[in-house]
């Protein structure tokens, strides 16, 4: 099965979210199935995994006060903070191809290891932890991962963190006490909070650190290596824009979605 290289979508954080949702639903259903990489940065955001809680994990007034987004992902795992200097990727392979593992320890084992492998060969000294699914570099983290395995597909995207401001990452993920509540919908009022954990820049560890556009090759070679192949530059579906557009409409623009029912102070 061939392997998709899908073109930079310049587009605010929800409806990113709402493309990548749109490619793991459809990808056994396009007419000409394949394995797809995937590349995208958006302005300063907030993005909660989908079974937390935001009052939990956002400063809504810090946000507010910077112009920072708050959206939601159809993913699990923790809170992670968007700017300019994070890269963030996503990859949706389908599990028909032998290549693709159908645990999800085992996908993130494999390809964020091959991202690992890119990173290293242009001289980025990252390692995998397989405890968070993570990489770090030393201690400290740079990236943050997510899954989504369902109707054959295995589905991952994540971030990398190369020159974010971490001085806002840390105020806009420090919620205060006493701000609103909400109901993540009306019938799961269970919340999974992040894992705390030290994260690190790429170029506060390294002093030459290279362009985003210098690793993103790099992590497409290092990818390649994994899986044996080449991957090709392609364009997105009209049924993947489709798609893209009415879950933009339907979920990701709705404060249900993203923030959950307000619940009124006692």
């Amino acid at each position: 099965m061939r392997w998709r290289l899908l073109p930079r979508y310049d587009a605010d954080i929800k409806f990113q979210l709402a493309v990548d949702e749109a490619q793991a639903r459809l990808a056994t259903k396009l007419q000409e199935k394949a394995n797809t990489l995937r590349f995208w940065v958006d302005h300063k955001s907030v993005v909660i995994g989908r079974l937390q809680c935001v009052h939990k994990e956002v400063n809504f007034e810090y946000c507010k006060t910077n112009g920072i987004n708050i959206a939601r992902r159809f993913t699990g795992g923790g809170a992670v903070f968007h700017d300019k200097g994070n890269l963030n990727f996503t990859l949706c392979m389908i599990q028909e191809d032998p290549r693709v593992p159908r645990r999800l320890p085992e996908v993130y084992e494999k390809y964020i290891n091959g991202i690992t492998i890119g990173l290293n060969e242009i001289g980025i000294p990252v390692k995998y932890d397989e405890n968070r699914f993570c990489l770090r570099i030393g201690k400290k983290k740079v990236t943050g991962t997510a899954g989504w395995m369902k109707q054959g597909v295995s589905f991952i995207h994540g971030t990398l963190l190369i020159n974010t401001n971490l001085e806002m990452l840390k105020k806009a993920l420090s919620p205060p006490e006493n701000q609103q509540v909400y109901q993540r919908d009306r019938t799961r009022v269970r919340c999974k909070g992040s894992m705390q954990d030290i994260v690190t820049n790429i170029a506060d560890e390294k002093i030459d650190c290279p362009s985003e556009g210098f690793i993103i090759e790099g992590i497409i070679k290092g990818l390649e290596r994994t899986i044996g192949d080449t991957i090709e530059k392609d364009e997105f579906s009209q049924m993947e824009v489709d798609t893209a557009q009415s879950l933009y409409h339907s979920r990701y623009q709705k404060s249900e979605w993203n923030l959950g029912t307000p619940i009124p102070f006692n």
